[in-house]
């Protein structure tokens, strides 16, 4: 019996009741009073319980099992259910993930605690009184563990095909490999034409097989706004907020890649919006608002850019806190701020020692501002701009290419070496014979960073990075010289193999028109130890 190939099952089919039983949960908190949703969610319990006890996943067996009981209850009668039974369900189905992760296993002490909390707790049943013993988690202790990291969306590894596109792929494929038996026998005077035809033949059936394969990584923005359900969920339990989210052109296709590089910088605009933005429920009522408060994400496809419009109809931003900000950090007066456009005037939020807080919490804020967002959405080659009105709400603008899979990068030669970093991230070139001889004594990082071989002396350029607001970089830090400028490059990016996958350097493997490879660099991670390169630099 392969155990591994019965494992890999479990953890897939799992995840995916897991998901179902988050979303049956959240939409049970809204009617308890729903017997056959309260049968489907005992049902999915049931389900990942009878495959954990085949595998011998006895922890993850004795968790539904005693959620299984839970459930029975209120199956049979509803009325015996409160938020609370629902959030002790949210909290299982939390730990269940991270024991489903461990293939069963608990490995931390705190894991382990809030394991025999919640069993303790589901075996007392609905309404009786709490007998913690001394070793044993306290409820608050365990709730606070449980709502000290609110969920994330985790990276999105799998995508629904019609079977129908994998046969046209299938169909090509096939097509491509019988190619090469139909080149006919040709004479030398033949040889020019007849290549020719069956070249144009061969390149129009691999256009055609990349242009279905980009259809496998596209997934409809509804798929990737449901991910943030449970997230939204609890950060309105946190804030003691009451939400709505709606989705305005949820069937619109995008890449795969693209939206899993935006499920962090959405969590934060999530928080931001209502941790600063939505009112409390009484306040909303006070200022004759309903008392559920509106998020709206709104997604259309313009030429060749994906726009997400981020709407909340909250209190607006804090505009007094921009106006102190900019007399006290950017020493303006009364009357430049009055001149200053609304578009420039809301984008000062994005300023990296902006802050509109009084104090960070666990959930919002955490000493970190929306530049880091701004920053993540310009690092995939993309824009934000912030509108917003007192009382009335506020919209974050953002603008995206529609793939990741093309990208234009500056591509230079570093020794033997053809390397590339997004054009979007380069803030000059300078030619060696125009650069100052104080600038070429700039230390080498780059090339020691990589331990590339090579001549100082053949360097024909400098090219100087963008500052990252972020971080604190020298300048020296941020340019370094190369042996030549290839040119601004459209690249094919291809995903890095698990050797160079592991140096954290390379953001993947860029394709150039004329069939030559290239490596993408990833600057963002790069400038923290080109900084320690040039530090050790100066030591020395």
């Amino acid at each position: 019996m392969d155990l591994k190939k019965y494992e890999e099952i479990f953890s897939r089919e799992s995840e995916k009741y897991l998901d179902e039983l988050d979303d049956a949960l959240i939409e049970i908190e809204k009617d308890l009073l729903n017997q056959p949703l309260w049968g489907d969610i005992h049902g999915k319990i049931h389900s990942i319980k009878g495959m954990a006890r085949a595998l011998s996943m006895e922890k993850i067996s004795g968790l539904c099992h005693s959620m299984e009981e839970w459930c029975k209850l209120f199956q049979e009668d509803p009325h015996k259910s409160c938020e609370e039974s629902v959030q002790l369900l949210l909290d299982g189905t939390q730990i269940l993930r991270t024991l489903v992760s461990e293939k069963g296993n608990i490995r931390l002490p705190d894991h382990l605690k809030q394991y025999d909390a919640l069993t303790n707790r589901f075996s007392r049943g609905p309404g009786e009184p709490d007998e913690v013993k001394t070793d044993e988690v306290k409820p608050d202790e365990m709730k606070s563990v449980l709502a000290r990291t609110i969920y994330a969306p985790k990276k999105i590894g799998h995508v629904c095909v019609e079977y129908a596109l994998i046969e046209e792929l299938l169909g090509y494929s096939q097509e491509i490999i019988q190619l090469e038996k139909r080149l006919p026998p040709m004479t030398r005077e033949d040889v020019s034409s007849g290549v020719k035809v069956w070249f144009d033949h061969y390149m129009s059936v691999l256009k055609e097989l990349y242009f279905r394969l980009t259809k496998l990584r596209l997934i409809p923005i509804d798929d990737f706004a449901s991910l943030f359900r449970k997230t939204l969920r609890d950060l309105s339990k946190n804030y003691e907020r009451e939400i709505n989210f709606e989705v305005a052109g949820g069937d619109l296709q995008v890449d795969i890649a693209l939206m899993d590089r935006l499920r962090e910088p959405f969590i934060h605009i999530l928080r931001n919006a209502i941790a600063h933005g939505i009112e409390p429920p009484e306040e909303r009522e006070a200022s004759g608002k309903a008392r559920e408060g509106k998020i709206v994400l709104e997604a259309e496809r313009i030429g060749d850019s994906l726009v997400l419009k981020i709407t909340d109809d909250g209190r607006g931003i804090n505009r007094s806190a921009i106006t102190e900000y900019l007399k006290q950090k950017r020493s303006m007066s009364e009357e430049e701020i009055s001149r200053m456009s609304e578009e420039a005037f809301c984008n000062t939020i994005l300023n990296l020692d902006f802050s509109s807080a009084g104090h960070t919490d666990e959930m919002a804020g955490r000493g970190v501002g929306m530049n880091v967002v701004a920053q993540a959405i310009e690092y995939l080659n993309g824009s934000m701009s912030i509108r917003s009105q007192v009382s009335k709400g506020t919209q974050l603008i953002i603008k995206l290419p529609l793939s990741l899979s093309l990208v234009y990068a500056v591509t230079f030669r570093l020794g033997r070496y053809t390397l590339s970093i997004p054009t979007t991230h380069v803030e000059a070139i300078k030619g060696v014979a125009t650069t100052a001889k104080e600038e070429m004594d700039t230390p080498d990082c780059m090339r020691r960073l990589l331990s590339i071989e090579g001549d100082r002396g053949r360097a024909s350029h400098l090219i100087e990075l963008k500052h990252p607001g972020s971080l604190e970089v020298p300048s020296q830090a941020l340019q370094f010289a190369v042996d030549a400028i290839v040119g601004n490059r459209p690249l094919m990016v291809m995903p890095v193999g698990e050797l160079l996958a592991k140096t954290d350097f390379f953001a993947g493997v860029g394709i150039m028109e004329n069939g030559g490879i290239s490596v993408l660099l990833d600057t963002k991670k790069m400038l923290p130890r080109l900084t320690q390169v040039e530090k050790k630099t100066e030591v020395n």
